[in-house]
């Protein structure tokens, strides 16, 4: 894997909309904190601020906006304004080819899933990480201390550990493999495509978070995955924040978020719930594509990714 060269003063950064339309204010407190940071943001406004609709503007509109951006040498990173929906209409016509001559950080989740796979696929580590409509005021400061190292190159291992809590889906054991994983909904809407888990190699360590669904439709993507054999093909399974999740108010599903990962991951381990990343306040980055380390014991999780920046 190609880890992109650290993002130093100065550098080009890219502000890309390319889901959910965006507002001025949403992203006024991330203009303040990149010029903290040094760094120069590029965007145009009616660019940033297109919308069709929920969308950022037109399909190719944001399609054209991306492209420009990944094969663009003098950028350092795309820092994705926002999720929210609309990648999954662009991500299978962007090329991505020029990624790996021109390697730049891709930072963002949920919606952005998809991108961050894309890039990963082409060998360049892509960042899970906070959108820029969630910082600095959406982020634990130490979330973003952690970001900032990895983006700065000032640390040589990234290592993440939490306690097991009654409630988490938990099965000891030991796995390393190339980390891979974002939101649940994307995550199931790629099976089938270019992006399956089918068309990488080696057996993957995953990991997933959700946001606002039910309790069976939690469920339900969770079974998708594993009858699409993602699950059998995986070393271990993280599961991050499950966020305001419902329940049907006159018949309830009648199984915890816990019993469903237990009963969807069967015999998978190890399997740690408690994962601090999603769309929460505590949302700790992740490099995506990299090899990490996963250590389960009965009480304590230990995540470790080796930087080589």
């Amino acid at each position: 894997m190609i880890w992109p060269p650290p993002l130093r003063r100065g550098d080009r950064v890219a502000l890309i909309a390319a889901s959910r339309r965006v507002t001025p204010a949403e992203i006024r407190p991330f203009l303040a904190f990149a010029q903290l940071q040094g760094w120069k943001i590029e965007y145009e406004e009616k660019n940033l601020y297109a919308s069709d609709g929920l969308l950022a503007g037109s399909d190719n509109h944001r399609l054209q906006l991306l492209q420009s951006a990944i094969e663009d040498p003098t950028l350092r990173a795309i820092w994705f304004a926002r999720g929210g929906y609309g990648s999954s209409r662009i991500w299978p016509q962007l090329s991505w080819s020029t990624l790996q001559r021109y390697p730049k950080w891709l930072i963002g989740f949920s919606d952005v899933t998809p991108f961050l796979w894309a890039a990963a696929r082409v060998g360049v580590v892509a960042l899970h990480a906070p959108v820029a409509a969630y910082l600095p005021h959406k982020t634990h400061i130490e979330a973003i201390n952690r970001l900032l190292e990895i983006l700065r190159g000032e640390t040589q291992e990234y290592v993440l550990s939490w306690d097991r809590k009654p409630w988490y889906s938990w099965r000891p054991g030991e796995a390393q493999g190339h980390l891979l994983g974002g939101n649940l909904t994307l995550l199931q809407s790629l099976c089938g495509t270019t992006l399956d888990l089918s068309h990488w190699e080696g057996s993957p360590l995953l990991f997933w978070e959700e946001i606002g669904e039910y309790y069976y439709r939690l469920d339900r993507m969770t079974w998708h995955l594993h009858n699409a054999g993602w699950y059998d093909r995986s070393v271990g399974l993280l599961v991050g924040d499950l966020s305001y999740l419902r329940d049907d108010e006159d018949i309830p599903f009648g199984r915890s978020p816990k019993e469903i990962v237990d009963e969807s991951t069967n015999s998978l381990a190890p399997v740690a719930m408690g994962l601090k990343v999603g769309h929460s306040f505590q949302n700790f980055p992740l490099p995506v594509g990299v090899q990490a380390y996963l250590s389960v014991t009965e009480n304590n999780a230990t995540l470790r990714i080796p930087i080589q920046l």
